[in-house]
C-alpha cells in the first residue's frame, strides 16, 4: 500500500507533540493525520510507518505503540557520529517557483570525510536567461537532454537519507529544494539545515565579504567556488569541516551546540519548552517572568501545561506583546485552581495586581473612560471622563438619576473611540457641546440652528433639549424605538453632504466615527449583560475520600463564593453560600423595559467581561441560573435556588 502524507498534516502533528510534551498513542496520532474520528488498526500502523519513513522529525516508541519526536528519544549526538550532506544548487533565478533548478551538486560527509558525490544537470523546462548562463556557464543545450526535477528527486532523497543538510546561505538552496518537494511529494526536508554563512562570519572575522568563494579561498579549500553545483558543494564541505573543527577546539562537540552557535535565535522559543517541564494539566493562571523576576505576562488555561507550551510553538502566538514576553521569559510560575472559571478570575486579579507590560487588556484600567451626562442650569451635556461619582450606583429604572443629577455609563476601553462617538452625536443632533456661561444669546451653533441653544434660558427650549439628550442616552443604552430620525439616517445624510462638497476625508472620518459609535453601543450592551449575570456552576471533583463537588457562585457578574463540598454537606453548603447574598441588594439586577444604566469601577470592567466571555464560550458543567424575575421575596427566591442547586448536584454526582 502506497501512502503519501502532506507536509501540512505532518507539521500539525509536530506542533501537537510539542504542545503535549509527550508521545501520542498510535490511534490518536493516526486519526490526527488522516483527519478522521477513528482509524482501523492496520491503517494506523501504515500511516505512522509512512510518516516516520519520510519525515525524520518523528520516531516510533515502545514497540511501535506510540509516536514521538526523534530529538526526545535520541540523545544529542556527537558531531563525529552524524552524516552531513553539503548541498548546492544552480537555478534560473532567485525566486522558487518562478525560477527553476538547473543543476544539483551534493557531497556526503561521514566522520568529517567526503564519502560520496551526487551531481546532475536538471532540465528546468523553461529558457535559461543569458545572464544566468554568463554566471554559471550552463546553457540551454547542456540541459536539453537532462532529467526533469521529478526524475532527479528520488535519487537525491536517497542520497540525503539520514543526513543533515549543510549549505552556504542555506535559505536559498533549501528554499528551492523544499518548493519542489512540496509540489511533488507534499513534504519538505526535516531536521533543519546548517548554514555555513553565519558560522563563517563568527569564526572567520575580517574577510572583505562572505561569499562562498571568498570564504573557501580564505580557508584553503582545494576546490574553489565557481558557480557550478558540485564544485560549490565541495567548497561548502571544506568550509563546514574547517569551521566545525574550530568549534571543537572551543569545546563544542554536539549537534545542538553547533545549531545554537550558527543561529542563536532560530530555536529560542522551542528551546524554552524546558521551562514548562513541571507544569500540571490542571486549570489555573500562569505568569511569564524575566531574569529579574518581574512578571511580563499573565494568562489562564483550562489545562495549564498544554496552553503554556502552545506559546512556544511556531505560529501559535500571533500577538506582538506575547511574542515579546516569550523572547524575554526566563521562568514560569503558576497558580492552580479547581475550575476554569476560578482560573479566569485569578488571571484578572493577577493582571490588576502586577500590571504586566505584555498583557493587552487590564494592566491600565485607570485609562478607561465613561460617558457622563452632566446636568447644569444650561441643560444636559454629553462629555467623556475618567472619573465618576462615588460611590458607583446602578439604577434599574434609571429615573431617579435622570431627575436628580448626572448620569454615568461605562467605563469603556479606548478613549479616542469614545470621544469620536460622542463628537458624532453632537454633530448629527442639535445638542449642546460647549461649557458656555448663560448670557441670553445663542452661540454660533445656535444661530446656525445646529444646536437647540438651551443656554438662552428659555425653559421650554431647555426641556426639549434635555429630553433629546435623554433619548440619545437611552438609545446608547440599548433602546431602539425612541430616537427619530435614527442615527444611521443622520450619518448617511451628513456623509452624502460632505461627499457632494468633495470633502471626502471628512466623510470617511464620519463613517469611522459611526463605526466607533456602534462599537460603544455594543460594548455597553456586553457590560450590561455581564453585570446582570447571576448563576452557580457545579463541578465534580476527583479527590478520593475528599470533597466531591466544587461550586462557583456568580452574583452580578462577580465570583461571590467558591466552595468544595462532600455529598453529605451539600444542603448546608448551598444554604451558607446563598445566605451570603442575603445582605446583597439584588433587586437592582432585575431587568426592566427601561434602559438599564450601569456604571462600575474601572478596575472591575475586565473582570466582568472575562466572566461573561467564560459564560458564553467555555465548556461548562452543571449551571443553575439564579433568576431574580418575579415578585417573590428574598426568602422564597433563596429556597427556589437551593432546590435547583440540589437537583443539579444530584444530576452531576
Amino acid at each position: 500500500m502506497q501512502l503519501q502524507l502532506s507536509m501540512a498534516v505532518a507539521d500539525r502533528l509536530h506542533e501537537t507533540l510539542l504542545v503535549r510534551g509527550e508521545p501520542l498513542g498510535v490511534a490518536e496520532a493516526a486519526c490526527l493525520l488522516v483527519a478522521a474520528p477513528s482509524c482501523p488498526a492496520p491503517l494506523c500502523r501504515c500511516v505512522l510507518d509512512a510518516l516516520v519513513r519520510d519525515d525524520h522529525r518523528f520516531c516510533l516508541v515502545e514497540d511501535s505503540r506510540g509516536i514521538s519526536l526523534r530529538h526526545w528519544e535520541v540523545p544529542d549526538p556527537d558531531l563525529a557520529e552524524i552524516a552531513f550532506v553539503a548541498l548546492d544548487l544552480e537555478t534560473t533565478g532567485a525566486r522558487p517557483g518562478r525560477s527553476k533548478i538547473t543543476e544539483i551538486g551534493a557531497v556526503r560527509i561521514e566522520g568529517f570525510r567526503e564519502v560520496a558525490h551526487f551531481n546532475t544537470l536538471v532540465n528546468p523546462m523553461r529558457p535559461i536567461p543569458p545572464m544566468i548562463t554568463q554566471i554559471t556557464g550552463i546553457t540551454q543545450e547542456m540541459v536539453a537532454d537532462a532529467p526533469r526535477i521529478d526524475e532527479v528527486i528520488p535519487g537525491l532523497l536517497d542520497f540525503l537519507k539520514g543526513a543533515i543538510v549543510v549549505a552556504h546561505n542555506a535559505a536559498f538552496d533549501v528554499g528551492f529544494l523544499n518548493y519542489e518537494l512540496r509540489r511533488l511529494k507534499g513534504r519538505q526536508l526535516g531536521g533543519g539545515a546548517i548554514d555555513t554563512l553565519p558560522l563563517a562570519r563568527a569564526l572567520a572575522p575580517g574577510l572583505p565579504n562572505y561569499r562562498l568563494g571568498t570564504v573557501a579561498n580564505a580557508l584553503g579549500a582545494p576546490v574553489g567556488a565557481c558557480h557550478r553545483a558540485l564544485a560549490d558543494a565541495q567548497a561548502a564541505c571544506h568550509v563546514f569541516v574547517t569551521l566545525v573543527g574550530r568549534l571543537q577546539e572551543q569545546g563544542m562537540t554536539r549537534l545542538s551546540e553547533v545549531r545554537s552557535f550558527a543561529n542563536p535565535h532560530s530555536r529560542t522559543a522551542v528551546d524554552k519548552l524546558r521551562l514548562t517541564r513541571d507544569i500540571p494539566w490542571k486549570p489555573g493562571a500562569y505568569h511569564f517572568l524575566d531574569k529579574e523576576g518581574h512578571i511580563l505576562y499573565v494568562g489562564k488555561a483550562d489545562r495549564l501545561r498544554e496552553r503554556v507550551r502552545s506559546h512556544f510553538v511556531a505560529n501559535a502566538t500571533p500577538t506582538r506583546k506575547v511574542r515579546q514576553a516569550i523572547r524575554l521569559v526566563e521562568h514560569i510560575s503558576w497558580d492552580e485552581t479547581h475550575t476554569s472559571l476560578e482560573a479566569v478570575v485569578r488571571e484578572q486579579e493577577l493582571i490588576l495586581q502586577h500590571r504586566p507590560p505584555c498583557n493587552f487588556y487590564g494592566s491600565r484600567p485607570e485609562n478607561y473612560t465613561y460617558v457622563k451626562v452632566a446636568n447644569s442650569k444650561l441643560g444636559l451635556h454629553l462629555v467623556t471622563t475618567t472619573r465618576g461619582p462615588r460611590p458607583f450606583r446602578e439604577d434599574g429604572e434609571g429615573e431617579g438619576r435622570r431627575q436628580g443629577g448626572s448620569m454615568l455609563l461605562g467605563p469603556f476601553r479606548g478613549r479616542a473611540r469614545l470621544s469620536s462617538a460622542i463628537d458624532l452625536l453632537c454633530k448629527i443632533y442639535p445638542i449642546r457641546r460647549c461649557p458656555r456661561h448663560p448670557d441670553g444669546r445663542p452661540c454660533v451653533r445656535g444661530i446656525a440652528r445646529r444646536c437647540l441653544a438651551p443656554c438662552t434660558g428659555d425653559p421650554e427650549v431647555k426641556a426639549g433639549h434635555d429630553a433629546l439628550v435623554t433619548t440619545i442616552v437611552d438609545w446608547l443604552a440599548g433602546s431602539e424605538g425612541f430616537l427619530t430620525p435614527y442615527p444611521q439616517e443622520k450619518v448617511d445624510e451628513l456623509t452624502w453632504a460632505l461627499s457632494q462638497q468633495r470633502r471626502y476625508e471628512e466623510a470617511q472620518r464620519t463613517r469611522d466615527a459611526w463605526d466607533d459609535l456602534l462599537s460603544i453601543r455594543k460594548s455597553y450592551a456586553s457590560l450590561v449583560e455581564a453585570r446582570a449575570l447571576c448563576f452557580a456552576s457545579l463541578w465534580p471533583l476527583d479527590n478520593g475520600d475528599g470533597p466531591e463537588l466544587r461550586m462557583n457562585l456568580v452574583w452580578g457578574g462577580r465570583l461571590a463564593h467558591q466552595v468544595s463540598l462532600t455529598r453529605g454537606e451539600l444542603r448546608q453548603g448551598f444554604e451558607t453560600a446563598l445566605a451570603a447574598l442575603d445582605d446583597t441588594d439584588f433587586r437592582p439586577l432585575v431587568r426592566s423595559s427601561a434602559p438599564y444604566l450601569v456604571a462600575v469601577p474601572q478596575h472591575e470592567l475586565d473582570m466582568l467581561l472575562a466572566v461573561r466571555r467564560w459564560f458564553l464560550e467555555a465548556d461548562k458543567p452543571v449551571t443553575v441560573m439564579l433568576d431574580t424575575k418575579g415578585g417573590d421575596d428574598s426568602q422564597t427566591l433563596f429556597e427556589r435556588w437551593q432546590n435547583q442547586l440540589q437537583i443539579g448536584a444530584q444530576n452531576l454526582l
